[in-house]
């Protein structure tokens, strides 16, 4: 007869065990949250609401309860085109923006407890653009078309920054930088433009040739000043030649200066000193 073997009993406890690993391993994807890099994870849980504890990048264990939700901290751009504003002086004008933000690490909650569990890309279409509108229009007001064409674009694109970085800050957002694009007007405005142009061309060219007409003046008078100073210094050398030559005329010279002019007549002797007369032509002619 063959031999039967009796049946080997299961562990009840391994029963229990394989259930446990079992049930662990269909809640896992329930209770483990990975937070990508360049983001944090935002723990809302039923029971006690927003965590202020937000969750890092990498892998976390949660309650399979607790929902968690991204919001990106990293730098991110967005462009907003063909906003239309008004000027100063009530011309209206079509500006692209570019703009650069970041939501603040610490204070990720605030914006999870205004917005919600929402994207953020929806939450920058939406709030962000009005905010930036409101402050594009106020400081654009607040300058004339040729201001911003002009001396004021880089004043009014600084002032828009400011006061939309304030704005939203108090709510989390960092606001690192606002481009302002090329403004472009209407037909009648442009043209009112291009004619301020044109005329400001032309009165730096006038500038430019009176610049250039008082240089030659001036070049002009420093020559006659120089040809007159050198005439007066010498006026003043002959008249000081003349001057030394005056004081060398002496007795002596005078009768040298005569004997030099002699005929070889004989001279006339006046009086008892020694001076010689020599004999004028005039008076040797009337003589003869």
């Amino acid at each position: 007869m063959r031999e039967i073997k009796p049946k080997k009993r299961i562990n009840p406890a391994m029963i229990i065990a394989g259930v446990i690993v079992v049930a662990l391993l269909a809640m896992t994807p329930f209770i483990v949250e990975q937070i990508e890099p360049g983001q944090v994870g935002v723990v809302y849980k039923p029971s006690s609401g927003v965590q202020d504890e937000t969750l890092s990048q990498g892998w976390h264990v949660v309650s399979p309860i607790t929902r968690v939700t991204e919001y990106p901290i990293r730098t991110q751009t967005k462009s907003l085109d063909n906003m239309t504003l008004a000027t100063k002086d009530g011309k209206n004008i079509v500006v692209d923006f570019t703009y650069s933000f970041a939501v603040s690490p610490d204070q990720v909650t605030k914006v999870f407890n205004k917005f919600g569990p929402i994207d953020i890309d929806e939450i920058a279409d939406g709030y962000l653009k009005q905010r930036l509108y409101d402050a594009s229009r106020e400081q654009i007001s607040k300058v004339t078309v040729l201001e911003l064409f002009g001396e004021e674009s880089g004043n009014v694109s600084t002032s828009i920054q400011t006061q939309f970085a304030e704005d939203v800050k108090k709510i989390g957002f960092i606001i690192e930088d606002v481009a302002l694009g090329a403004p472009k007007p209407d037909e009648k405005t442009q043209e009112a433009i291009d004619s301020r142009v044109k005329a400001s061309q032309e009165l730096d060219k006038k500038k430019t040739d009176l610049a250039i007409a008082k240089a030659e003046a001036e070049r002009l008078r420093v020559e006659a000043q120089g040809e007159a100073d050198a005439r007066l210094i010498e006026a003043q050398g002959l008249a000081k030649a003349q001057k030394e030559l005056q004081k060398t005329l002496t007795a002596e010279m005078i009768q040298y200066e005569a004997v030099k002019k002699w005929d070889g007549k004989s001279p006339l002797v006046s009086g008892s000193g020694s001076m010689v007369q020599l004999p004028l032509p005039d008076q040797e002619t009337e003589k003869e």
